[in-house]
């Protein structure tokens, strides 16, 4: 009978057992001693007393102790300190120079602080992550702390995504593995050309090259701005660059004729919504007779992100009447925009908050007078209520001559940049073994 072969490591193990189980198995002459009781009895090798041991295990009084703490709810960066094992008047010294730094205020629940102190509760170092690209850093300086913030070194690398869209713009780039954060800002620059509700079609197209942030340890990674996005609906395409004017300090989108895409107001200010009531004289659904409707209603599951049709600032943002959750956004002196029956506010909404276009300021509900989930949304003008879908909302701006020539050269890179992602995409799909490049998908 054949036996089963030993690999070079098993047959090292076994030969081991093997010399354990013979020696176990010989007889040990009477005068020989086992190893154990020597070794326990060696000259000098007293057991340790509880003293002894503690100076083993306990740290010395300048050894220096790290720790990761965490902010817990209801919690302050002072008493987390404390509880941790500062000492209060370091960790009070400490947080007042990292507030010349901070807003403490600030401070979320979860935000992570790395601590390093000595045994009595001397502090050393806090270090915290303040943004994607820095960290503040507070350490010891004699007697007192000095603050700083360091760079985080990170690398930006170009990401490309397209699909055809089967139900809406958001469901199709979802499927297609685009981070949510670049969906709604996907739908936030087309949503002044594009009336999600009325002009998509089954079998349109989008295409987008944006940027990711990737920390140095490759462990962090944040979704950067759209470089270029492109929608073919019906078979007109629409393409939209990302530049930044000439002395200007913030950047918009503008189409190939150097026109901006950004208006006053967009035209619908939610996506993947079903248009449910227009606006005008309607039988209402609750009362039961005719009244005028003074708005237009999208119906959407509880929950889908409503946004601010234009900048401005909030008037109001609580429960009003039959309209259940509400905010009013005051635009300009032209317009204000208002949004009801919301399941709940978006972030930080509330009266007297200025809002940028596109921000999330609330979420589809049914709260107030209605029979099922829906965003009721009215557009005033000049202090009367207007239909919202013909009301002609004036453009953004248009590059003009030295701007223009340079949106054009700047145009032109990103058709380059365009070209040859899609080529590297191309050569990796169609080289064997070879692993999908970085920068070719979500």
């Amino acid at each position: 009978m054949s036996s089963k072969p030993v690999m070079p490591e098993q047959s090292s193990i076994a030969a081991e057992n093997s010399s354990t189980e013979n020696a176990e198995n010989s007889s040990m002459p009477d005068d020989t001693v086992p190893i154990e009781t020597v070794i326990n009895n060696m000259p000098g090798d007293e057991p340790m007393s509880l003293e002894e041991t503690k100076a083993l295990t306990e740290p010395s009084e300048n050894e220096l102790i790290s720790k990761e703490i965490r902010i817990k709810r209801g919690q302050g960066l002072m008493e987390a300190l404390v509880d941790s094992g500062v000492d209060r008047q370091d960790a009070f010294n400490a947080i007042r120079t990292l507030g010349d730094l901070f807003n403490v205020r600030k401070i979320q629940v979860g935000q992570k602080f790395d601590v390093t102190y000595k045994p009595d509760g001397t502090l050393n170092r806090i270090e915290m992550q303040k943004d994607f690209d820095h960290i503040i850093v507070v350490n010891r300086d004699g007697l007192s702390y000095k603050g700083e913030t360091e760079d985080l070194p990170s690398q930006i690398i170009t990401r490309h995504a397209s699909g055809i869209i089967d139900d809406s713009l958001f469901l199709a780039a979802q499927k297609q593995g685009l981070p949510q954060v670049v969906i709604v800002d996907l739908i936030r620059i087309f949503s002044y050309d594009v009336d999600f509700q009325r002009e998509i079609r089954q079998g349109d197209q989008f295409e987008i090259f944006y940027e990711r942030k990737i920390s140095e340890d490759g462990r962090r990674v944040q979704e950067g701005d759209i470089i270029f996005a492109r929608m073919v609906l019906s078979g007109k395409e629409i393409k939209l660059y990302r530049y930044t004017p000439p002395g200007k300090d913030f950047a918009d989108y503008f189409h190939e004729d150097g026109q901006s895409s950004k208006r006053a107001l967009m035209k619908t200010p939610i996506e993947g919504a079903r248009l449910s009531s227009y606006y005008g004289n309607r039988k209402h659904p609750v009362l039961g007779y005719n009244r005028m409707h003074k708005g237009i209603d999208f119906s959407a599951p509880t929950g889908t992100p409503i946004m601010a049709a234009g900048d401005g600032v909030v008037e109001r943002a609580s429960w009003f009447g039959s309209f259940g959750n509400y905010v009013r956004i005051r635009h300009n002196s032209t317009y204000k925009t208002i949004y009801a029956h919301m399941s709940k506010y978006g972030r930080g909404i509330k009266k007297g908050v200025r809002v940028k276009q596109g921000q999330i300021i609330g979420y589809v509900g049914a709260t107030g007078r209605v029979t099922g989930r829906h965003l009721h949304y009215e557009v005033y003008m000049n202090g009367t209520q207007v239909n919202p879908l013909t009301l002609k909302i004036p453009s953004g701006i248009k590059l003009k001559e030295n701007e223009l020539d340079d949106f054009k050269l700047a145009m032109k890179d990103t058709d380059l940049m365009i070209a040859q992602t899609k080529s590297h995409i191309l050569l990796t799909h169609n080289t064997p073994n070879t692993p999908a490049a970085i920068n070719s998908s979500p």
